[in-house]
């Protein structure tokens, strides 16, 4: 209800102005038309705008999670733009004539025709703008919903709990192991330079993915030893898969945190990839107790790998692929050790397919 208000808002203010360009753009010598006849005019047609948005930019949504390419998605425009602004002029038209607003006499089908012939080709412009418009706010969101991962991952590695936590083991291993300590010292570094590298876009490959998440899995490892087993089961086919900056990471952070618990049982996290087809799995696995309410990424939560990381990545999942993910956390099914079970499954594509 509140975007059809903005929708209706923003198409109104554009009727206000084209009615004041109209006024003041009489004839010459003519009579200028009356105000109520200005609006009237106006706003039937910038209306019939604001009902053809939404199939707009449904279309839009539709096909910019299926076409990588650039070149390929203008194309896929081209002929709904067409449909599109015919169908919109013709609807303009004989909604002038139910309203009487022709000022030659008209029937139903000329009013259409006529608003055919007359406005279709200006209606290509609106179409174009408003699918530009469409992937602008897209795009925006998108580097937004980006920076908000990027801060959650910064909110979870600089936690007191896990940064002092880390520096504490590091400072054990610096006359135990010093080449450990090196060693966590190194990962430490690469884990924060890579999460905030500004050259990682909001894509990255699963390999670029899993060298991150795994310079956080061996600072994890070395600080509770024997306490956590991480397994990484990946296929190779799916290495060169395209996935959202930082999507693991939170899944991963959210295991550990409610997996390693003080009563000596081993933690133990598994992570899998797998390319089915033209899908791609991933899935990360916990032996821990299961889903509380702060694990389903729906309410509060803080950090990282609480709630709220895991409620940004639903958003991210949603806005690069619409309907064609799944994401799911749930307790884990038997046969197993128990535990939550996080599965994504979105449509696989690589840089190389993209641009084939």
């Amino acid at each position: 209800m509140k975007r059809a208000l903005i929708v209706f808002g923003a198409w109104s203010a554009v009727a206000v102005l084209f009615a004041i360009q109209m006024h003041f753009q009489s004839s010459p010598g003519a009579e200028p038309r009356p105000w109520g006849w200005i609006f009237a005019w106006q706003l039937s047609g910038w209306w019939t705008w604001a009902l053809f948005t939404a199939p707009v930019c449904a279309f839009a949504a539709w096909a910019v999670v299926r076409i990588r390419r650039p070149a390929l998605l203008i194309t896929a425009h081209v002929p709904m733009a067409v449909v599109i602004a015919v169908a919109c002029a013709g609807f303009e038209g004989g909604l002038k004539w139910a309203l009487g607003e022709w000022l030659t006499p008209h029937t139903f089908l000329s009013g259409v025709s006529d608003g055919i012939a007359i406005w279709w080709t200006f209606n290509l412009l609106v179409y174009a703008m408003i699918a530009g418009l469409y992937h602008a706010w897209r795009a925006q969101r998108l580097e937004m919903q980006l920076v908000q991962a990027r801060l959650d991952a910064l909110v979870g590695q600089l936690q007191p709990h896990f940064l002092f936590n880390t520096l504490h083991t590091i400072s054990a291993f610096v006359l135990e192991d010093p080449k450990q300590a090196n060693r966590m010292i190194t990962r430490l570094s690469e884990l924060l330079r890579q999460s905030f590298n500004r050259e990682r876009g909001p894509l990255v490959t699963l390999e670029e993915e899993l060298e991150l998440l795994d310079h956080y899995v061996a600072i994890q490892e070395a600080r509770f030893g024997d306490r956590l087993r991480v397994t990484f089961r990946v296929d190779p086919r799916a290495a060169a898969a395209m996935v959202p900056t930082l999507l693991l990471q939170p899944l991963v952070e959210n295991a550990i945190r409610h997996g390693v618990v003080p009563n000596g049982r081993v933690a133990e996290i598994e992570i899998a990839a797998n390319r089915d087809g033209d899908l791609l799995h991933l899935a990360v696995r916990d032996n821990g107790p299961g889903l509380t309410a702060d694990r389903t990424g729906n309410g509060g939560g803080g950090g990282g790998g609480g709630g709220l990381g895991i409620a940004n990545t639903r958003a991210r999942l949603a806005e690069l692929y619409g309907p064609s993910h799944r994401f799911e956390l749930i307790n884990a099914p038997p046969p197993g050790p128990g535990g939550a079970l996080a599965t994504i499954e979105i449509p696989y594509s690589d840089h190389a397919r993209d641009h084939r």
